[in-house]
Formats: C-alpha cells, sequence, structure tokens
C-alpha cells in the first residue's frame, strides 16, 4: 500500500496547535530566559577588578616566597589599613599624619608608602588604586617647593602640598629640613622600586631634585634650621636614628662611615637594671640636642636594613632592659615617640634620654611624666621580632584592644590607669604596624631589594643632566655604576 503524506493538513494543523498555544509558549521561553539571567547576571556584573598591566608585583610572581601570615596578623593589617583610608588626601595624593588634620612630614609619607606597599601585597587595596594613589604621591613628592631650593621642608600642607609650620600655617620660605626624615623617605622609595620597578624612574625623580651639598658631607648628615630669616645647618642624629638613617643613604651610594656605625666616637654605654644600654654622649647640655633612647629606630633598621652582630646585641639590650623594668615594676613597658590624644600633642617616652632614664620628655625637655605610656608600634615590633619570648605575648595581649576597628590603631596605652588608652591616631603608627607585617612576610627588606627588583642609585646618567650639575650626587656609586657598565 502506498501512502502519501498530507503537507498541508500537517502544516496546517501545527499552525492551528501554536495558535492555540502561543500564549503559553511564550510565557515558558520568557520565564525561560529570565532564569537565565538571574544565574548568569552575577558573572557579568562582577565587581572584581581587572589587573591592569602596569601592576607588577616582583614578590607575588615567585621573587621571595612569602611566610605565612596568621589571621591576627591579617587583622591588624586591615585595622591599620582604616587609618589611611580614612586620611588620604586625593588633590595631593598625601595622607594626614594625624587623624583629620591635613599635615604631613617626609617621614610619615615614607610611613604612607611603607602602608600602601603592605597593603598592595596583602590585596588590602586594589591594583588601580593603589596605582592611583602612588602615581599621585610621587607627582606631589616631585613637583613639592624645597626649603631654600635644596630639600623638602620639615612639614607640608597635606591638600596644597604647600610649605607649612608646625601650626599648619602657610610659610612661604619653609622652616627646615630634616634629613633623619628624608633618609625614611629615601628607604621607602628604594623599596618601592625594588618590588614595583615601574617606579623607579619616578623615584628617582624625587631624589635628584635635591641637592645634597650641606646636608650629607664628612661621613655625616646635616638638617636646616631656619628662623630669623637665617638658615642653621645643624649636624643630625643621635644613636639610634643617625645609625637607622645612616645605613640608608649609604645604600644610595653616600659616604655615611661615621652616621651608620653603632661603633662611632659619639656612642657611650649605661646600665639600666643590670643591661648596658648605648646612648649618645651629644645630649641637651653640650650639643643642644635630646639624645633619646627609645625603641623604634632599632626596630625599623633591622626590618629595614638587615642584621649584624652589633646590632642584633643593641636590640637585644633594648628588648631585655624594658623587660627587666616590667619585672620590677609591674608595668609593661615599650616605649618611643608618639603622638598623645591631648595637649601637649607629642611626647619622648625613653629608655634614657640627657642623664635620666624612664623619663617622659616634649622636645624642648619638659617633663610630662604623668603620661608616660606603652607604645603600640613599639611593643609590636618587640613582639614580631623577638616571638618566643613569654614577655613578647604579654606586649601582644596588651595592645590587642587598643584600636578603632573603623579608624586604625590607637598611639598606646597610658600607664596611669584612670587615663586608659592614648587615643591618638597617626600615619607612622598605623605605617610602621603595616611595614612590621610586611617584615614578618618577606624578612628583613634590604635583602629583598638584594634579591628582587630595581634599587635606587644615582648613575651618571643622572649626574650629568643639566638640572642636576652642582647637586653633590654620590661619587661612590656613581663610579661603582660605571666600572660595572665598563
Amino acid at each position: 500500500m502506498n501512502f502519501e503524506l498530507d503537507t498541508d493538513a500537517i502544516k496546517a494543523a501545527v499552525i492551528a496547535w501554536f495558535m492555540k498555544w502561543k500564549s503559553t509558549i511564550y510565557t515558558f521561553i520568557w520565564g525561560l530566559l529570565m532564569a537565565l539571567a538571574v544565574i548568569c547576571w552575577p558573572y557579568f556584573d562582577s565587581k572584581e577588578e581587572v589587573e591592569p598591566e602596569i601592576e607588577k608585583v616582583g614578590l607575588a610572581e615567585g621573587c621571595i616566597k612569602p611566610n605565612a601570615l596568621t589571621a591576627e596578623d591579617k587583622k591588624f593589617a586591615s585595622v591599620a589599613w582604616k587609618y589611611f583610608e580614612n586620611n588620604y588626601q586625593a588633590a595631593t595624593g598625601f595622607t594626614n599624619s594625624t587623624d583629620g588634620y591635613p599635615s604631613t612630614t617626609m617621614w610619615d609619607t615614607g610611613s604612607v608608602i611603607a602602608a600602601m606597599v603592605t597593603a598592595r601585597e596583602l590585596k588590602l587595596i586594589n591594583a588601580a588604586d593603589f596605582h592611583q594613589r602612588m602615581s599621585k604621591m610621587l607627582s606631589s613628592l616631585s613637583t613639592i617647593p624645597l626649603f631654600d631650593g635644596e630639600a623638602p621642608n620639615k612639614v607640608y600642607h597635606a591638600e596644597s602640598s604647600q610649605m607649612v609650620d608646625y601650626g599648619n600655617k602657610l610659610a612661604p620660605k619653609g622652616i627646615g629640613t630634616s634629613i633623619l626624615d628624608l633618609a625614611r623617605l629615601v628607604s621607602w622609595l628604594n623599596i618601592l622600586s625594588c618590588l614595583y620597578p615601574e617606579y623607579h624612574d619616578t623615584a628617582m625623580q624625587v631624589i635628584t631634585r635635591w641637592s645634597y651639598c650641606r646636608t650629607i658631607r664628612n661621613g655625616q648628615m646635616y638638617g636646616f634650621s631656619f628662623r630669623k630669616d637665617t638658615t642653621k645647618v645643624v649636624q643630625e642624629g643621635r644613636v639610634g636614628y643617625e645609625q637607622y638613617a645612616g645605613a640608608i643613604f649609604e645604600m644610595v651610594g653616600f659616604d655615611q662611615r661615621v652616621s651608620k656605625s653603632y661603633e662611632n666616637k659619639f656612642r657611650d654605654t649605661t646600665e639600666i637594671y643590670g643591661v648596658p644600654v648605648a646612648f649618645d654622649k651629644r645630649d641637651a647640655a653640650t650639643k643642644g640636642a635630646n639624645n633619646y633612647v627609645v625603641t623604634e629606630s632599632y626596630v625599623l633598621d633591622i626590618i629595614e636594613n638587615g642584621e649584624d652582630p652589633v646590632k642584633n646585641k643593641l636590640m637585644k639590650n633594648i628588648f631585655n632592659v624594658q623587660k627587666k623594668r616590667w619585672q620590677d615594676t609591674g608595668v609593661l613597658t615599650a616605649v618611643s615617640e608618639d603622638n598623645i590624644d591631648r595637649e601637649p600633642w607629642f611626647l619622648y617616652n625613653t629608655i634614657y634620654v640627657n642623664g635620666d632614664t624612664w623619663a617622659t620628655i616634649k622636645d624642648d625637655g619638659k617633663d610630662f611624666s604623668q603620661f608616660k605610656s606603652l607604645s603600640v608600634k613599639a611593643a609590636y615590633g618587640l613582639a614580631v621580632l623577638f616571638p618566643e619570648e613569654s614577655y613578647s605575648k604579654k606586649l601582644l595581649k596588651a595592645i590587642r584592644p587598643v584600636h578603632d576597628p573603623e579608624k586604625g590603631w590607637y598611639s598606646g596605652i597610658y600607664e596611669d590607669k584612670e587615663l586608659s588608652f592614648n587615643k591618638a591616631l597617626s600615619g607612622n603608627t598605623n605605617g610602621i604596624i603595616l611595614e612590621t607585617i610586611l617584615y614578618k612576610m618577606y624578612g628583613t627588606l634590604k635583602d629583598v631589594c638584594k634579591t628582587c627588583g630595581k634599587p635606587l642609585a644615582f648613575t651618571p646618567a643622572y649626574a650629568e643632566k643639566p638640572e642636576n650639575l652642582g647637586k653633590c650626587f654620590p661619587l661612590k656609586m656613581m663610579s661603582k655604576v660605571s666600572g660595572q657598565a665598563a
């Protein structure tokens, strides 16, 4: 039998069925599309940032394998980073030195770079924001007015980049230069260049703007003091901070045979609780400058510049003498200079100064023992450098609550129980906490620079530029680089 399909009849039947059920079919298809949209939309609307090509995190790409951080390390870091999120000045790229107060120094700017580098390594800031902030800051550092046309002023307005005094009032001629502050800035520009070589050239632009003829000579460092329209050149640095800064300037090629040595002719030793403590013989009585012995300089010197037998012994003594005071008095001790949350706003809590032990003074020498305190950044630094010590664990326990989770780490804890926390918030405290965490991740930062990236160097190419003639760049480094090139 032969069957022939009636295609016209079939088409008519299909059309009739579709016309009868088309509303239901449309509803089904629309629902299916909506369901797919709901499922797939998060992939199209993701907030995940795409890493720009400029991002080259040398360490993260395997230059040095990071040490594992604990959950507490990450919490310390995230709290510290809050300070920098809250105090950033978009117009200049600078960050307020203290919470809500638009003033900054070159020391504190070094601490900001430390904070930003650590935050980026921990991915607390994305690549695009890191680049935008760092580029803006470096641009400002490349254009800020210089004191006497030679070097950065001691203080700048964070919103305008103008030179100001310590009261944040405009000072068109400036108030002088701190070479120790510049050393900290140079240290972190160098570390930035090592870890992120794309910033090397801009960092070199910053430090080749300065003249070094009056600030670094005869193996020592000098700052400027400006009063009554007169600039006075003064030797700067005492045992501790002098060696920290001297090692930094030697690293970029300058002769620092006096300043970098902990065994120079200016060092002396005193015993406190039976512990030998190094101090500088150049004190307020003989040279008109305080010879503070504090924790911070030694911690930073090891974290950034590395260890050696002499330095390690001095650092251990700094730790032990403060532990001994706790054992003798029951008062947890980790002292440094800090902002405070009341007048006079900034004090030096010392192990030794001008012949006195455990003094708390203002820079003019006035006593403020009523505000003696434990420093959070000093306590954290000691705890990280001596992790196996039971005293370190006590320090960590004491400082854990000393913060505002939305603002950052406070400066410290007053020894007077009625005063409780010193709630001053500063870029230096939070920056040092972050750089100490970077040290936990990668070890001594000088060694990282040897392994990774492109450190700063005064090569002949910079010295031969017409605008750099007569700036007294370090010949030692230039001849070394020239010799290597040959």
